[in-house]
């Protein structure tokens, strides 16, 4: 049957791509189903440790896990077996002495959590996306609350897989961006320590920057030979002879 609630929230996900909530309304969207009774997003990686998704702080009990518990976490183990399975249940994985682990001593029992399912969702690297919930009382309402989820289950990766490209998107125009700010901050240090008056390194600025003699002329409001007389004058004071020595000189 058709959860009408997680079908609302459809287009609320998809126009929240990109956004600094996404993974909050994920969240919410998830736990909206009346047999889960909670919900986390959770970020792993072979390389770093765990990231709770959508969340502004952490408990004592996400930091214990995060730092050193999910190490011994039977999920963990599972993600990286190459198997690719999408719903993956903690009690697929245990043994009847679960409640005697160092796991569960440490963390699980504390969690108070019971019943959990892990919707696995892999990137384009090594990262593993999982949406992990726990239900109210026993195992029917696990099996409800993963029926109720299946038909979404394509359109909830879409969305999240989305999310993340467009994020490794935005990361990567920011580091592009950090590059450029700082050859522009190397090139006015090289400026500064030259010996050229302030409209000549304006003028350097410009040339470096791929504006024409003409261009550069239009934007300080003086006429083309007056550029070129820059020109002459910056080239004699470095000791180049051409364009070419310039963009050497000031971008290396």
């Amino acid at each position: 049957m058709v959860n009408t609630n997680l079908y609302e929230t459809l287009p609320f996900l998809i126009q929240s791509i990109g956004e600094h909530y996404f993974y909050e309304r994920v969240t919410c969207s998830i736990q909206a189903l009346t047999p889960i009774a909670h919900a986390r997003i959770v970020s792993y990686s072979q390389t770093q440790r765990p990231v709770f998704l959508g969340e502004n702080s952490l408990s004592e009990i996400d930091k214990i896990y995060c730092e050193s518990a999910y190490l011994l976490d039977p999920v963990y183990d599972d993600l990286y077996d190459n198997k690719n399975k999408e719903f993956v249940t903690l009690d697929s994985l245990i043994n009847d002495d679960f409640n005697e682990s160092i796991y569960y001593d440490t963390f699980y029992q504390r969690l108070g959590w019971s019943n959990e399912t892990n919707i696995v969702i892999g990137t384009d690297d090594d990262t593993k996306i999982c949406i992990v919930y726990s239900t109210k009382d026993n195992h029917f309402s696990q099996q409800s609350a993963n029926k109720e989820l299946t038909p979404y289950l394509d359109s909830i990766k879409a969305v999240i897989l989305t999310h993340e490209r467009m994020r490794g998107l935005i990361q990567k125009n920011q580091q592009i961006e950090c590059a450029s700010l700082n050859d522009e901050s190397k090139r006015y240090s090289r400026l500064d320590s030259l010996n050229l008056t302030k409209r000549e390194k304006e003028i350097v600025n410009l040339i470096l920057d791929g504006f024409s003699s003409a261009a550069i002329a239009e934007k300080c409001f003086v006429s083309q030979g007056t550029v070129k007389n820059h020109r002459k004058n910056i080239y004699r004071k470095l000791g180049i002879k051409s364009q070419a020595q310039l963009f050497r000189n000031c971008l290396q």
